[in-house]
């Protein structure tokens, strides 16, 4: 209930009577830092806007505050008044926007808003709501909010230009603003340069002297990690290979000049070097020597290239070369140890190209090959599905929508990612369970499918029909090819064959593997369990 105020007024002859009702009001208050809230407290500014109040006989019905730091992403930051973040600022917009109360009432306009951004936000409101503000310790005039928001665009527009100049004049002098100097430097803030942070200056000079003698990468990971190198930050992946890398090619550290890209133009900034200019050219002329072999080319030599599995990790192992004096060997090796840094213990690591595909054919071949086991074997796992009393339409609507739901629920948990609102090892656990959710999903689901339409009728047929015709070309298969070009189509028609029954290859620990296959074929090879 608002209470009723009667106001009777006096004339010659006349008596008017006006009813009003008292204005309900929200109450702002935020201070910038705990410093300032030793001179104007919470509450003293909550004190004085009751007193205010109800000295107008107003009815208070929330009390808004910005007091405390905030999360905003990744970082806690101070409620001041330049920023149109605030969570109290922005719900008491919200509240006014919905017609929960009259009239805004804060202790100084200054405690609203300190900057165009916020302020804009606060006459937006004003003008696309009937809220009024009214201030305890000065006079707010709307109708100078036009004026206001013009000189703030102007004052935000001349800071703007002010530092777009400061920075050029700076970097035009070989000074930098850099808050996060290169590994292996501090920023002066007297001076504004780079000087040579020692403790971690030696250890890009051990990093360099250990590389110019041949030492591998790894090698020199652990010697860091062992002799506790200094780390900018704590990091699960500690000093991971790609760091390592990346330090060897940061050419200021030997040339003494550091480019910044600055309003389209390129500076150079001189800095002290630290590694002397003969290591450094030995350093890049190992370098030179390991060639980025284009994918294709080394793929075209792999039988199952892009479905090699690492058992332990759940990388797909990529075809690398090693040159060894005169021959050069390939291999399928498992890349988890660049992105994480180290090779984990179970990892399969590297195998030899010519090992995993001539066991991958051997395999294959024995599973068509023989006279009836291949039909046999097919039309056992069909019957086994045949057997089994499921709803198979109404599976493969289910198990579909699932699958589905399990895509968006993906695209959600990457974006909460990128928004910052959970970690990015949060991100991969999340994404690894809902792919082995999705994997025995899919499992279901093609299980189903070969319950509607005869298809398991028509997959028989086709496998028998398959298996007649590489028969045919069973007598080519089985000879040593006299020519490169027949060697090469020979390679063309075995891969053709496998990439049609083999879905991946698992690499245990220990080399061995598993074969999987697109069917299930009992005996022959091991049931895909993505399928």
């Amino acid at each position: 209930m608002h209470r009723v105020i009667i106001l009777v007024y006096h004339f010659p002859g006349i008596d008017i009577i006006e009813d009003t009702m008292s204005k309900k009001v929200a109450i702002y208050i935020r201070v910038s830092t705990e410093k300032q809230a030793e001179k104007a407290s919470p509450e003293a500014q909550e004190n004085d806007c009751r007193k205010y109040c109800a000295d107008h006989d107003y009815e208070v019905v929330a009390v808004y505050k910005d007091i405390e730091r905030y999360r905003l992403g990744r970082k806690m930051v101070e409620p001041s008044g330049s920023r149109a973040d605030r969570p109290g600022l922005k719900a008491i917009l919200e509240g006014a926007r919905a017609g929960q109360f009259d009239v805004i009432v804060a202790w100084r306009e200054d405690r609203l808003y300190r900057s165009y951004r916020p302020m804009v936000d606060v006459l937006d409101c004003l003008e696309n709501s009937s809220v009024e503000i009214e201030l305890v310790k000065e006079y707010f005039d709307r109708t100078m909010v036009p004026v206001k928001m013009w000189a703030a665009k102007m004052e935000l527009d001349a800071k703007h230009d002010r530092f777009l100049m400061g920075v050029t004049g700076r970097l035009e002098k070989g000074k930098t603003w850099s808050p996060t100097p290169p590994y292996g430097y501090i920023y002066d803030e007297d001076t504004r340069q780079l000087l040579v942070y020692e403790p971690e200056a030696e250890w890009v000079r051990k990093i360099f002297e250990w590389r110019s003698q041949g030492t591998p990468i790894g090698e020199i990971r652990q010697r860091l990690v062992s002799g506790g190198a200094l780390m900018r930050k704590k990091n699960k992946h500690l000093w991971a290979l790609t760091e390592i890398r990346k330090r060897l090619l940061y050419a200021p550290y030997w040339t003494g000049l550091m480019k910044v890209k600055w309003d389209a133009e390129t500076y150079e900034i001189p800095i002290p070097a630290i590694v002397e200019t003969e290591t450094a050219a030995i350093v890049l002329e190992i370098a030179s020597r390991y060639k980025a072999y284009p994918a294709g080319n080394l793929r075209a030599l792999a039988l199952v290239p892009g479905r090699v599995v690492c058992h332990n990790c759940g990388d797909v192992m990529q075809v690398v070369s090693n040159k060894q004096n005169s021959h050069e060997y390939y291999y399928y090796a498992c890349m988890a140890r660049s992105h994480i840094g180290f090779v984990p213990k179970e990892c399969a690591r590297f195998v030899k190209m010519a090992r995993i595909d001539d066991e991958v054919w051997d395999r294959v071949w024995r599973a068509i090959s023989e006279p009836g086991e291949f039909e046999q074997a097919l039309q056992a796992r069909i019957t086994e599905i045949q057997e089994k009393e499921v709803d198979a339409e109404s599976s493969i609507d289910r198990l579909s929508k699932s699958i589905d739901d399990l895509t968006m629920e993906r695209q959600r948990v990457i974006t909460w990612a990128r928004r910052k609102a959970i970690t990015e090892e949060d991100m991969e656990m999340q994404l690894l369970a809902l792919t082995f959710q999705e994997r025995e999903l899919q499992k279901e689901l093609n299980t189903a499918r070969l319950l509607t339409g005869h298809q398991a009728e028509r997959l028989l047929e086709f496998a028998g029909d398959y298996r007649k015709k590489v028969m045919i070309g069973a007598e080519a298969l089985n000879n040593t090819p006299i020519t490169p070009d027949q060697a090469c189509q020979l390679f063309e028609f075995r891969r053709k064959i496998v990439n049609e029954i083999v879905s991946h290859v698992e690499v245990m620990p220990d080399k061995s593997i598993k074969v999987y296959s697109v069917w299930s074929f009992e005996g022959l090879l091991v049931e895909d369990p993505s399928s």
